[in-house]
C-alpha cells in the first residue's frame, strides 16, 4: 500500500513540476557557482602571473641577458627564500642554475603561463602541490623558467569540486523531498475528487466534493465542479421526471383503451372487425411494452439499484435458464446446448441479470432458423473474470452495426418483420453497465455471439478457487 502511494506520488504531475523546478534552480545555482569560480581562478592566476612576470623582468634586467648574470641573479634570489622556483637550462638540457629540475622536453612547451603539478619528470617539494609560471629564452639560447607556488589554485579546485558535490546533492535531495511532499499534498486533493467522482458515476448524484477552506486553486476548482454537478443533477431530475410522467400518464389511458378493446372484442361482431380489434390490442400491447422498458431503463441507469447487490449463484441461474429455453427451443425445432462451469458466483441483482440473459436468449431463439442451435457457455477466464457467451446460427448482425444495435430503438431492416421495440439489447447493455461488465458482439459464421464479461471485482468469494471451468 505504501509502495503504491509512493509510486503514485512519483508519477504525479505535481512531482514532475517540482522536479523540473528543482533542475532549473540547480542549473541556475551551478551557473552562478561556475561564474564565481572562474572569477576567483582568474584573480589568483592573475596575481601569480604578475608576480612571475615581474621576477622575469627583474632578473633579465639585472643580468643584461648574459648567462653568468642570470646565474648570479638566480643565486641571489634563492638566498632570499622568496618562494619562487627557478630553472636555467642550456639548449643541451643541462641545468645551469635554480632550485627546480625539469626535462628540457617539458620546458620547451612552457612558452606561456601554465599550472604544473608533479609528474612527467617534474618533482616538487612535499608542501608544494602545484606551481605556475612560464619559460623565456635568453639571448644565448638558454631557457629560463620562473614559477610560483600555486597551492591556492589546487585548494580552489578541491573546494569547488566538494562544493558542487554537496550543493548538487543537496539541491536534488531537497527538490526530491519537496516534490514528493507537494505531490502527496496535491494527490490527497485529487484522490478526494476521484473518489467523489466515482460515487457520482455510480449513481449518487447528490454527492459533492468537500473543500478544505484554503481558497487555493483546488478549492476554486471544486466549487466550480460542485456547481456544475448541481446543475447536472437538476437537469437529470427534470429529464427523468418528464420521462416518468409521460410513461406513467400514458400507461393509464392506454391500459383503459386496451380494456375497452378487449370488451369490444368479446361482443359479437363482424369477423373483419374482430381482426381489427386483435391488431389494435397487439399494437397497444407493443406501446405498453415500450413504456415499461423505458421506465425500467430509467430505473437501471440511475445506478441506485447497486445498493441492493447481493451474491448471485450464476451457475444455477444459467442452468435454470438453459433448461427453460431448451423447452422453448424444442417447440420451434431449435436446440439449446449449455456448458456452464459450476459454482460461478457474482455480486449483483439476480432479477436484472436474469432479465439480461432472457433478452439475449429470446433474440437467439427468435432469429435462429428451424433446426438451428443456440449455445450457452460460462466459466472463469485466466484473469478471474466470469465470461458468459451465448451464440446462435441465425442471420447475425453486420460487424459495423454491432455497437449501434446496443442503442435505444435501433432495429435493423432485416428484423423489421419480427415483433420488437428496439429496446431489448439497450436494456441488456444498461444492465451490463450497472454491473461494470463488458458486452461485445461478434460473428459466429453464420450467426451471432454475445459475450458478457463480469469483472473479477464483481465475483463473489468462491469463484476463483472452486471452479475449474473456463471460457476462452
Amino acid at each position: 500500500m505504501l509502495k503504491a502511494a509512493i509510486m503514485r506520488a512519483l508519477r504525479s504531475k505535481a512531482f514532475h513540476l517540482a522536479l523540473q523546478t528543482t533542475i532549473i534552480s540547480g542549473f541556475g545555482t551551478i551557473l552562478i557557482s561556475v561564474i564565481i569560480y572562474c572569477a576567483a581562478e582568474a584573480t589568483i592566476k592573475g596575481q601569480l602571473d604578475s608576480s612571475v612576470k615581474s621576477e622575469q623582468a627583474e632578473i633579465m634586467g639585472d643580468s643584461n641577458g648574459t648567462e653568468s648574470g642570470i646565474v648570479d641573479s638566480i643565486h641571489e634570489e634563492l638566498k632570499d627564500s622568496s618562494g619562487l622556483f627557478y630553472a636555467l637550462i642550456s639548449p643541451s638540457g643541462k641545468t645551469l642554475a635554480g632550485n627546480l629540475s625539469m626535462p628540457i622536453s617539458l620546458l620547451k612547451k612552457l612558452n606561456h603561463y601554465q599550472t604544473l603539478v608533479p609528474g612527467n619528470g617534474l618533482k616538487l617539494p612535499p608542501h608544494v602541490l602545484a606551481i605556475r609560471g612560464m619559460a623565456t629564452n635568453s639571448s644565448n639560447g638558454d631557457i629560463l623558467y620562473i614559477g610560483e607556488k600555486a597551492n591556492e589554485l589546487v585548494a580552489l579546485n578541491d573546494f569547488y569540486s566538494f562544493s558542487f558535490l554537496i550543493l548538487g546533492g543537496g539541491i536534488f535531495g531537497i527538490g526530491m523531498a519537496g516534490g514528493f511532499l507537494v505531490a502527496r499534498s496535491a494527490l490527497r486533493r485529487v484522490e478526494a475528487i476521484t473518489v467523489a467522482s466515482q460515487e457520482i458515476m455510480a449513481g449518487n448524484l447528490a454527492r459533492r466534493i468537500d473543500v478544505d477552506g484554503s481558497g487555493d486553486e483546488f478549492d476554486r476548482l471544486i466549487i466550480s465542479l460542485n456547481l456544475m454537478l448541481d446543475r447536472i443533477e437538476a437537469l437529470m431530475q427534470n429529464v427523468q421526471q418528464v420521462s416518468n410522467d409521460i410513461s406513467h400518464d400514458l400507461r393509464s389511458p392506454l391500459a383503459r383503451l386496451r380494456d375497452s378493446l378487449e370488451v369490444s372484442r368479446m361482443t359479437p361482431c363482424d369477423p373483419s372487425m374482430t381482426k381489427c380489434l386483435d391488431e389494435a390490442i397487439e399494437q397497444v400491447d407493443t406501446v405498453l411494452g415500450i413504456f415499461s422498458a423505458m421506465l425500467r431503463l430509467a430505473e437501471i441507469e440511475t445506478n441506485s439499484m447497486r445498493s441492493h447487490f447481493l451474491p448471485v449463484d450464476m451457475s444455477t441461474l444459467l442452468d435454470d435458464l438453459a433448461e427453460t429455453f431448451k423447452v422453448v427451443g424444442a417447440q420451434e425445432h431449435k436446440t439449446v446446448r449449455a456448458s456452464i462451469a459450476s459454482c460461478l458466483r457474482v455480486v449483483g441483482d439476480r432479477e436484472l441479470l436474469e432479465q439480461m440473459f432472457v433478452n439475449i436468449l429470446e433474440n437467439a431463439i427468435l432469429y435462429s432458423p428451424p433446426g438451428g442451435t443456440i449455445s450457452i457457455m460460462a466459466g472463469l477466464n485466466p484473469s478471474g473474470d466470469v465470461d458468459i457467451e451465448i451464440a446462435d446460427n441465425g442471420p447475425g448482425i453486420p460487424a459495423h452495426e454491432h455497437r449501434r444495435v446496443l442503442q435505444r430503438f435501433v432495429r435493423l431492416d432485416s428484423s423489421r418483420h419480427h415483433p420488437g421495440t428496439g429496446l431489448g439489447l439497450a436494456l441488456v447493455k444498461a444492465i451490463a453497465d450497472l454491473h461494470d461488465s463488458a458486452i461485445s458482439l461478434a460473428g459466429n459464421a453464420p450467426g451471432l455471439k454475445v459475450l458478457i464479461r463480469i469483472p473479477k471485482k464483481h465475483t463473489a468469494p468462491g469463484s476463483m478457487f472452486e471452479c475449474a471451468g473456463t471460457v476462452g
